[in-house]
């Protein structure tokens, strides 16, 4: 299985070395603030670590994943002809317009085929793969699709397949700048971040960033599929990266990680779940969730409001809390201690709780209809679970 990561600093690069040797497959990424959608890499920078690639005979790859506007496409365009494309083994796209000039201006040029954010199913993915022709060295699929799927298209492709293992998910992407009005004592920073919140719902610290290529929203929780690559190899996905580039995850963890890959540590003595600031999740890799979505909002067990009705489960933070959002007046008495919840599935579980918090993480000894409470978390239980009261039989 081979290991695809990103290195963007002289820095990440010589750590990158100390461990590697050629008991693995990989391929480094290397992009500058031009063509690639997060780093800070600079024209200059990209063409020393192109030097570092090139006496230590690792094999790179350049990545032009913008999705381009007319007039940045021009300014592309201009960066790409300063680069040495024959130091590349090949060239990540995802914009029609890119994958175009380079099919037409550098067909010897192989191509590694972003499909990450569409093209989910297996008419659009080989109607790329046979466009290309020769020249696609790989497909990158997304992370929406499960287990399942996964196996299916890497059966029914004769081409590589990449995935992502490790990383930040991204949810939304827009060419505008939202974040700098917002803050104008930094408004000409060429990179802002920032923490987000959902009006809909009680989640909140999505992270964003603001670029000279737009504004970013990721998942409050980022992937991780390590524990999984003997079942991808199994199902003949032949590509796994690593997406190291928030956080600080390169530093603190690429060496472990090399070591991983070379089978020198296990995944448990891996401690990335441990030490990373948000929680990790396996997206859609184990089920197709949007089905399930589905038999949950025609489900008659989440739209019962009888008399003992308290409220709704809308949030669920593992081994934390459950957000639950009331829909009646109350106060904390024996009864509302102890509670039947009804999943969407069915099963029924009765609890007694040993604190109930307003959103301000208090403890309360009331609440009023449409607050949201937080309660212990408990197994099993998933948003769109009912909640009642335990006088209920």
């Amino acid at each position: 299985m081979k290991l695809i990561i990103y290195i963007e600093t002289t820095k990440e690069f010589d750590l990158f070395l100390n461990e590697f040797d050629n008991q693995f497959e990989c391929e480094v990424v290397l992009g500058c603030i031009e063509l690639s959608r997060y780093t800070k890499t600079s024209f200059e920078d990209l063409l020393i670590l192109i030097n570092i690639a090139n006496k230590k005979k690792i094999p790179v790859v350049l990545d032009w994943d913008i999705l381009n506007l007319e007039s940045r496409f021009k300014k592309s365009i201009a960066v790409l002809e300063k680069i040495p494309l024959h130091d590349f083994k090949a060239i990540r796209l995802q914009d029609p317009g890119a994958i175009e000039y380079i099919k037409r201006t550098y067909p010897w040029l192989k191509v590694q085929l972003i499909l990450e954010n569409g093209n989910h199913n297996l008419v659009g993915l080989k109607s790329w793969r046979n466009y290309l022709g020769e020249q696609c060295d790989k497909l990158i699929l997304s992370n929406e699709l499960s287990k399942d799927h996964l196996r299916q298209y890497a059966s029914s492709l004769d081409v590589p397949i990449e995935i992502q293992v490790l990383g930040r998910i991204l949810l939304f992407y827009t060419p505008r700048l939202l974040l700098s009005p917002l803050d104008k004592k930094n408004s000409e920073a060429a990179f802002l971040e920032a923490y987000g919140s959902s009006e809909e719902s009680p989640h909140n610290g999505f992270p964003l960033i603001e670029n000279q290529h737009g504004t970013f929203m990721f998942n409050v929780k980022d992937l991780y599929l390590l524990d999984h690559l003997n079942e991808l190899s199994e199902a003949n996905i032949t590509n796994v990266r690593l997406d190291l580039r928030f956080d600080s995850l390169f530093e603190n963890h690429v060496k472990d990680l090399i070591r991983f890959f070379k089978k020198d540590i296990s995944e448990k003595e891996l401690k990335i779940k441990n030490d990373h600031i948000r929680p990790m999740i396996k997206g859609f890799y184990n089920v197709n969730k949007t089905d399930i979505l589905f038999t949950k909002l025609k489900n008659k067990r989440i739209q019962r409001n009888d008399e003992y009705y308290l409220g709704e489960v809308v949030d669920v933070e593992r081994n934390n809390q459950i957000a639950l959002l009331v829909k009646r007046d109350g106060e904390i008495k024996e009864n509302i201690k102890k509670l039947k919840l009804v999943t969407p599935e069915g099963k029924i579980k009765e609890i007694e709780l040993k604190w109930i918090r307003n959103s301000q993480h208090e403890e309360v000894n009331s609440f009023t209809k449409n607050e949201i409470i937080l309660i212990p978390f408990f197994r099993g239980v998933t948003v769109k679970t009912q909640v009642y009261l335990s006088s209920t039989t």
